[in-house]
C-alpha cells in the first residue's frame, strides 16, 4: 500500500509533526553511524555484520519486511513515559526527507507488525490511501510505523539526521559511567562514518517517567546474571534488546 510521500508529509505537518524517529541499541546504532546510514535488519545480516537480535526478526522475514527501514512519527520514550525497548539511542530525522525524489512513496502500518496475524489482507495491515491515513491517524500513535521500502535497505543519515538523543541509565560499571562510554562509542562511530559534527543529546525525563525504575530493574537483573557469568550491566545497555 504505497502512499505518496509528499502527501503524507503534508498530513503530518498539519498535525504539527516535523520529526521522524528511529530507536535502536548502542551496538546496532554504532553500525549505522560507521556506515553513515540506517540499514535494514536484512541488509546488516547480509553483510555479515553483528547486530543486536530482536524478537521480531523471525516475523520480519516471514512477512517480507526484513529489508525495510522503520521510522516512527513520535518519540515513544517520551510519549509512553517509559524506556523504549528497541533501545536507548534515538535518531531524529527532519520530516523533509519525505520530500526527496528518491523516496516517492512510504508504507504506513495500522499496527505494529508484531501484532500481525497470518491470513490478514494488506488493507488490514496498512493504510490503503492518503485519505484513509488523514482520517484515521492520530498524533501520538506509536502503533503505526512508517516503512521505507524499495530504497535498497538503507537511509543516508546526511543531510536529514538532526541529532541523536541518548538515555542515561545512571549506571557505573567498574568505576566507569556507562552513559559516558556510550557517548564515546557513538562519537567514534560517527567520526568513522564522516559525521564529525553529530550532536548527541542526553535525554531529560520528568520525574514521572518510568525509565529510571526500569533501568534500575534491568541493572538488578544484570547483576544477578553476572554472578553466573551470563551477562553484565554494561552488555545490557550496549547490546540487549527485548523489544
Amino acid at each position: 500500500m504505497e502512499l505518496d510521500s509528499k502527501s503524507v508529509m503534508d498530513v503530518l505537518r498539519k498535525l504539527d509533526i516535523d520529526t521522524l524517529h528511529h530507536a535502536n541499541t548502542i551496538q546496532t546504532s554504532c553500525v549505522f553511524l560507521q556506515h553513515g546510514r540506517l540499514l535494514s535488519r536484512g541488509t546488516v545480516d547480509e553483510k555479515g555484520i553483528e547486530q543486536t537480535p530482536q524478537k521480531s526478526d523471525g516475523l520480519d522475514r516471514r512477512y517480507g519486511i526484513w529489508y525495510d527501514i522503520f521510522l516512527d512519527s513520535v518519540d515513544i520514550h517520551a510519549r509512553a513515559s517509559s524506556r523504549n525497548f528497541y533501545g536507548p539511542v534515538l535518531f531524529r530525522f527532519n520530516l523533509d526527507l519525505l520530500r526527496e525524489d528518491w523516496l516517492p512513496s512510504v508504507w504506513i502500518t495500522k499496527k505494529n507488525p508484531t501484532e500481525w496475524k497470518d491470513g490478514e489482507s494488506a488493507a488490514d495491515r496498512y493504510y490503503s490511501s492518503v485519505e484513509e491515513f488523514k482520517a484515521c491517524y492520530k498524533k501520538g500513535n506509536f502503533g503505526s510505523m512508517f516503512m521505507l521500502r524499495h530504497v535498497g535497505g538503507l537511509l543516508r543519515l546526511t543531510p536529514h539526521l538532526r541529532d541523536i538523543v541518548l538515555d542515561d541509565p545512571q549506571w557505573d560499571y567498574q568505576d566507569t559511567d556507562v552513559y559516558s562510554q556510550a557517548v564515546g562509542a557513538l562519537r567514534a562511530s560517527a567520526w568513522q562514518g564522516g559525521l564529525k559534527s553529530l550532536e548527541i543529546l542526553k535525554r531529560q525525563c520528568p520525574d514521572a517517567c518510568k525509565c529510571k525504575k526500569q533501568y534500575s530493574d534491568v541493572l538488578s537483573d544484570a547483576e544477578a546474571k553476572k554472578k553466573y557469568g551470563k551477562q553484565t550491566a554494561k552488555q545490557f545497555f550496549f547490546m540487549a534488546d527485548d523489544a
